[in-house]
């Protein structure tokens, strides 16, 4: 199981039914000089932590045909370390409302459908999988510009929340292998989400490109469990608000990871812990102008269990 996406690397007979639950924190520590022409004479500091639980259920269609719900909750919370307020940084969290946001818990809906190239289950094999599906966002978003690229007077903003507040796009390949000796356990995704349109607010969202790939190791007797490691590879393009190119929103971050899974009777249980290298775009750097540093860790928790009953109207067995 890919921790951080439970309903990843498994396909499911018709009839079958699988709960997933996935946690992300995410604690991110930064500070910069203050930015040339701003009319700001101090240091900008802080931090923002990330808190995310994302609820899914995978259902059997037919031996061939998976679809997957799934629902991101959570909260992200800055905090101000400066001396001095401004305008764009302040202690805040995205479970509350401001001038250019509107706060809440609820994030963005996805509906997946899988295509069951190859599939062995839960025993030793391959897993091949195709996948599609839409991102329903929430009204969690933000509704203004937070860089006032139309020359707007700055005023009191956020530049954070839970949704995007844009329709997307997803594809989607998986290719898993079991086999009995190590890595028992090994394979990747690669995903792409891309917006639909503009939302309410003029904003386009990035084209977003991911490559996932994840190893575990036999059961080792001392822990129970088997060890993992994760390489994540995540590219956007760049984001519009009103057809203008929002700064910095080009990004390349690679996440590395290690991690334990055990196999429990009452499912699996997986946690990760991963450290975020910036490479390009956002907290890499603002185009060498000024002195800066970063630093960002985050610990993943996965649950995942494969239900004891079958929907009967989609058991092929129903009628033996």
């Amino acid at each position: 199981m890919p921790v951080g996406n439970s309903d990843r690397g498994v396909g499911l007979w018709a009839g079958q039914v699988m709960f997933g639950l996935d946690n992300v924190n995410q604690y991110i520590d930064w500070w910069h000089e203050a930015l040339p022409g701003s009319g700001e004479g101090f240091d900008h500091e802080g931090t923002l932590t990330s808190l995310i639980l994302s609820p899914t259920l995978t259902v059997g269609l037919s031996n061939y045909w998976n679809f997957t719900f799934s629902q991101i909750l959570g909260n992200r919370i800055m905090t101000w370390d400066g001396d001095t307020t401004t305008i764009h940084h302040r202690d805040e969290g995205t479970e509350s409302n401001f001038k250019n946001a509107v706060g809440g818990i609820m994030g963005d809906t996805r509906f997946m459908f899988r295509y069951l190239v190859f599939n062995d289950g839960q025993g030793a094999g391959k897993r091949w999988f195709l996948g599609g599906g839409v991102v329903v966002p929430s009204k969690n978003t933000i509704t203004s510009d937070p860089f006032f690229l139309g020359g707007e007077e700055k005023t009191d903003h956020r530049h954070f929340s839970m949704s995007e507040g844009v329709y997307k796009g997803v594809l989607e390949m998986q290719y898993f292998k079991k086999q009995m000796a190590n890595p028992v356990f090994m394979g990747g995704t690669i995903m792409a989400e891309l917006p639909i349109n503009d939302n309410n607010y003029g904003y386009r969202a990035s084209q977003l490109y991911d490559l996932s790939l994840t190893v575990f190791s036999k059961q080792i007797p001392v822990i129970n469990g088997s060890l993992g490691g994760s390489l994540i590879t995540r590219h956007t393009t760049e984001s519009y608000w009103n057809g203008v190119a929002a700064p910095n929103s080009r990004s390349t971050i690679i996440t590395a990871g290690c991690g334990l899974l055990w196999n429990m009777k009452i499912g699996g249980i997986g946690i990760n812990i991963q450290k975020p290298f910036f490479v390009g775009g956002t907290f890499s750097g603002i185009e060498g102008e000024v002195a800066q540093k970063v630093g960002a860790w985050q610990i993943s928790f996965s649950y995942r269990r494969l239900l004891s009953f079958v929907i009967p109207w989609l058991d092929p067995l129903k009628d033996i």
